[in-house]
């Protein structure tokens, strides 16, 4: 029997060292496109930048070599569990500070930073646009606000299986029983607009896979997710072994195309 859906920002994953493997496959899904945008966009040396919902801080490295030694990253996740993972993994990078905060009310100073940044966090969230102002709010004058999120519906495979078309509605459904949106990536402009922030650039990434681990990330993501789906009354224990056979047959079969979840990109600048 389905549940009410609960309006919760309640993160569906696994967090910390057993989330770790899924999230280094998903930067290397999504961020060689993520980076060469942002590069273009540009990340200043000696800047200031603030990455909100850092997870384990594959993209907070990143902008902590961007920015170099004179620059400052200040890496903010609601998880404990996140944090410990990224700072064991921090290294040499003695240029981020870690902040265990919540997207809504990070604490962090006010136009402050010259490059505010998520990835695949509003999706998770019941106040995208909240969250979205607290960003804005943290960036100095001029700044700019970067905001990589998804759109489930980009999750498909040719030929078409039924086995990822059950998986994406599965993963939408879950969303609107958390009253989040996993295609909330399409609406950023808008929401930009909303939250104060002026000229909206926007881009898509969408990478599609015949072969190899990079083509099962929303397998793995599913299947991490799927107790959640099952006690939420959207699917039982019995279709998830089913799927999981599926998908595992698709993942092997070399002529079948995978493409991944669409992530589009929103930036904009803040007024000075």
């Amino acid at each position: 029997m389905r549940t009410e859906p609960v309006a919760t920002d309640a993160y569906m994953l696994a967090t910390g060292i057993a989330g770790a493997a899924r999230l280094a496959l998903l930067d290397q899904v999504y961020a060689p496109d993520a980076t060469r945008i942002m590069t273009r966009i540009g990340i200043p040396r000696g800047g200031r930048v603030a990455d909100i919902g850092c997870g384990t801080g594959n993209t907070a490295r990143w902008f902590a070599r961007e920015v170099g030694p004179l620059g400052a990253v200040t890496a903010v996740d609601a998880s404990a569990d996140q944090l410990h993972v990224a700072r064991s993994e921090a290294g040499g990078h003695d240029n981020i500070q870690f902040v265990n905060a919540d997207a809504y009310d990070t604490g962090l100073p006010r136009d402050h930073f010259a490059i505010v940044h998520c990835r695949l966090l509003l999706c998770h969230l019941t106040r995208p646009l909240d969250a979205l102002r607290e960003m804005a709010a943290i960036a100095r004058p001029g700044g700019i606000v970067i905001c990589f999120d998804m759109d489930i519906t980009g999750l498909s495979s040719f030929p078409a299986t039924t086995c990822y078309a059950r998986v994406q509605e599965l993963i939408a459904a879950s969303g609107r029983h958390r009253g989040a949106d996993d295609m909330l990536g399409l609406k950023l402009p808008r929401l930009f607009l909303q939250a104060g922030l002026v000229e909206p650039e926007t881009a898509l990434i969408h990478p599609v896979y015949l072969r190899g681990e990079r083509k099962r990330l929303w397998e793995y993501t599913f299947l991490e997710a799927s107790p959640h789906f099952v006690r939420s009354g959207l699917t039982n224990e019995a279709e998830v072994r089913r799927l999981s056979t599926e998908l595992a047959m698709v993942a092997a079969d070399e002529t079948i195309t995978v493409a991944q979840g669409r992530m589009p990109v929103t930036w904009a600048r803040k007024p000075r």
